[in-house]
């Protein structure tokens, strides 16, 4: 129990062994340290409510001789003190105490205002301007004094010293914890990299030289297999102590494999969705060998996946389709990779084997070397979060950028955690549109990133209007939500059936179409098509309702029924038709605005190659692949009325998606260039990586032996450099040969 920081006996009293706590933050209460007192550094004071307090500062800072037309960063650390901890002897949680005759400083503000957090509005004004950080007292190793007072000789890794430990506990070590050299305690092991630990491991199996039979040398052995799976596939770059909810989903997916390898499980079935998620082809060949292993103990192993190299691999190949949606469905070809190569009927075949190939467009040229013909681009410099090291790239703008890199390369830190934050901070500087994220990036608010980010700088050499970042996270939680709502053309579908006869005999205005209001949904599921039967213990029941048999619409509503080629649908027959068959179905009606509108945005679903869906499928049930998708339709929607130059970030797109679905994806990326955006996108599917005009590629290896660029410019630029692993898969693929 001392060595576990999930117990109380070796957990850490103060943070309770989580290694942070939570707290006012000052870089959200002063997010922009380049004003002055005067200007209002102090954020929560600009309101009407916060006034009084701006007030007194005023007065104070007069008293006192702090500048108040000076910016906060040029202040002296005297001045700077002064106004975050107030004068010398306030320790009232009441401002008004000692006020007038001590000033209470901004940290006396929050003190007071926690002393009222009892109140609604002053927990939500709390909750505005704290965050996590680091705990004082353990410093982030999670652990209590005692469970940290005992060391192990540590012979590989950070020789001599704990600096293995995270970077925050080197920069400010405790006295009671300070470094011995040669040794390491719990913590310090824990924040060794996967394949550091399992050398470690080794050096301990070998020192201590126990018998086979000895209880801490299986203890030994076990650790010592858990973690060689784990370098195995490819995540030897993760430290122990890494929190699972900063992993991606191949990497979640690839500890879950390793767990199962691990339990030297026989005679089991393991189905396994995309298990290549976020892997380079240089890591695909590992992951291979560990499904072979899993094969080889005995049990059957089931993978979901478009991976070339996984495909080949297989023992069987049961290829379904032959197209998707309602056109699918069927099993085209089952034997092996030899016998599919022999397959006719079958795309995956044809890609397979060469006979269909996904062409490679002209490249646009760049120009970063300046002059007047120079390429306009943003340039990012000194990004060192993470694995980064004081990175500085240029990323052309117009352009189809594609940034690649092995697996924890720091790919997704660059421009997730850097770039994205600090353009929400230029295009709001400058007066841009402010930028369209689905969500905040990683948890962060603009405040947030300016706090975070003063190391590294953006420069934007070029005209940009707005960045749109379009991930996999889920379109939507609610299941009344369907792809005709989301894109826009359930407004227009509506329209289109409140201006048939029938509806206008009857009085239905197009509110009345839809399933969401009390008009037109059926009274017994309020439009929800289902009911759901609560089962205390067990999993909630979903059942279709039997009045309107999952219609959604009341009985009148169904009756009016728009005819076109000899069909005869009602609104609910529209929504249960896949995309291409409801677009087909108002091409046949009467020209009108509405339907044009509507057939122009159903257009957009069959561009991405989103066609098969059903009109009126709830977006909950889309997969990764079809909610980012979805989400591109959505802005290339809003594009023409927006009507400026958006950057499009996307991070590996290619999930889940055949090569045919591949080559689609890749005409619509072309599409958003050639109207003057720039699409930049975190990928390792090499025919994604071919097709891009410009390369940035981050290496060389994963983890601590990442975050450098290792080669910048055309892919054949890229493929030509031999310290890059994306660039002799470029080779092998053909490229600058």
């Amino acid at each position: 129990s001392l060595f576990s920081y999930n117990n109380p006996v070796g957990a850490c009293p103060h943070c309770k062994g989580f290694g942070r706590i939570i707290g006012i933050d000052p870089n959200l209460a002063l997010p922009d340290r380049s004003k002055t007192l005067a200007e209002g550094v102090v954020k929560p004071w600009q309101t009407a409510t916060g006034k009084e307090c701006q007030d007194d500062m005023t007065r104070a800072a007069r008293k006192a001789g702090v500048p108040m037309h000076v910016p906060f960063h040029q202040l002296s650390e005297a001045h700077q003190h002064w106004v975050m901890e107030g004068d010398p002897g306030y320790d009232s949680g009441d401002p008004q105490k000692s006020w007038p005759k001590l000033w209470y400083g901004v940290r006396g503000y929050f003190r007071y205002l926690e002393s009222k957090a009892y109140k609604m509005h002053v927990r939500v004004l709390l909750s505005r301007y704290r965050s996590y950080t680091l705990c004082p007292d353990c410093r982030g190793r999670r652990f209590n004094a005692d469970s940290l007072a005992f060391r192990a000789r540590q012979t590989v890794g950070a020789v001599a010293s704990e600096s293995s430990e995270p970077q925050l506990l080197r920069d400010a070590p405790a006295p009671a914890l300070a470094d011995r050299p040669g040794s390491m305690t719990l913590a310090g092991f824990y924040a060794l990299p996967i394949r550091d630990a399992l050398a470690q491991v080794r050096a301990w199996g070998r020192q201590l030289a126990w018998p086979a039979d000895h209880p801490l040398a299986l203890v030994l052995e076990e650790i010592e297999s858990r973690l060689g799976y784990l370098v195995e596939v490819g995540l030897g770059y993760l430290t122990l102590d890494r929190t699972t909810r900063t992993l991606s989903g191949g990497e979640t997916e690839r500890v879950n494999l390793t767990t199962c390898v691990g339990t030297r499980l026989v005679n089991t079935l393991f189905v396994l969705d995309e298990p290549s998620v976020g892997l380079h082809p240089r890591d695909t060949g590992r992951l291979i060998g560990i499904l072979q292993r899993l094969r080889d103990c005995g049990n059957t192993v089931v993978v979901v996946e478009h991976e070339p190299a996984v495909m080949r691999a297989a023992d069987q190949i049961i290829d379904l389709g032959p197209g998707h949606g309602d056109s699918g469905g069927s099993v085209v070809f089952q034997g092996t990779p030899k016998q599919l190569d022999r397959a006719t009927g079958s795309l995956t075949a044809d890609y397979l084997t060469g006979r269909r190939t996904i062409p490679l467009p002209l490249r646009r040229p760049v120009n970063l070397a300046g002059g007047k013909s120079a390429t306009p681009h943003l340039e990012l410099s000194h990004a060192t979060a993470h694995n980064l090291r004081d990175v500085s790239v240029r990323i052309p703008l117009g352009r189809l950028v594609c940034v690649s890199g092995v697996s924890g390369s720091g790919k997704s830190t660059l421009i997730r955690e850097v770039l994205v934050p600090l353009l929400q901070i230029k295009l709001a500087g400058i007066g841009a549109t402010a930028p369209a994220l689905e969500d905040e990036v990683d948890g962060e608010s603009l405040d947030e990133a300016r706090g975070a980010l003063q190391a590294a700088s953006l420069e934007v050499r070029g005209e940009l209007g707005g960045v749109v970042l379009v991930d996999q996270s889920p379109v939507g939680r609610t299941p009344r939500s369907n792809p005709a709502v989301y894109t826009g053309a359930f407004e227009d579908i509506r329209e289109v059936f409140a201006a048939l006869p029938d509806a206008k005999t009857a009085g239905f205005a197009s509110s009345a179409f839809s399933f969401n209001s009390a008009i037109g949904q059926c009274q017994r599921c309020r439009g929800a098509g289902f009911e759901k039967i609560e089962m205390q213990f067990l999993s909630d029941i979903f059942i279709r309702c039997p009045e309107c048999n999952g219609r959604r619409y009341r009985g009148p509503i169904l009756e009016i029924r728009a005819e076109a080629d000899g069909k005869a649908w009602s609104i609910a027959d529209l929504l249960e038709a896949p995309v291409e068959s409801a677009m087909a179905f108002l091409k046949q009606l009467p020209d009108s605005k509405p339907a044009r509108r509507a057939i122009a945005r159903l257009q957009m679903l069959c561009d991405v190659g989103l066609g098969y869906l059903h009109l009126g499928q709830p977006v909950n049930t889309l997969s990764g692949g079809e909610s980012q998708r979805l989400k591109l339709v959505r802005h290339l929607v809003e594009a023409p009325e927006a009507g400026q130059k958006t950057l499009f970030l996307f991070d590996e797109p290619t999930t889940g998606l055949h090569f045919e679905d591949v080559r689609i994806l890749l005409l619509v990326f072309q599409r958003l260039v050639d109207a003057g955006n720039t699409v930049l996108v975190i990928e390792h599917n090499l025919d994604v990586v071919r097709a891009a005009d410009w390369l940035i590629d981050l290496g060389p290896e994963a983890g601590d032996q990442g975050g450098t660029i290792v080669a910048a410019g055309t892919p054949e630029t890229v493929a030509a450099c031999e310290a890059s692993h994306t660039g002799r898969f470029l080779r092998e693929s053909g490229l600058g040969n």
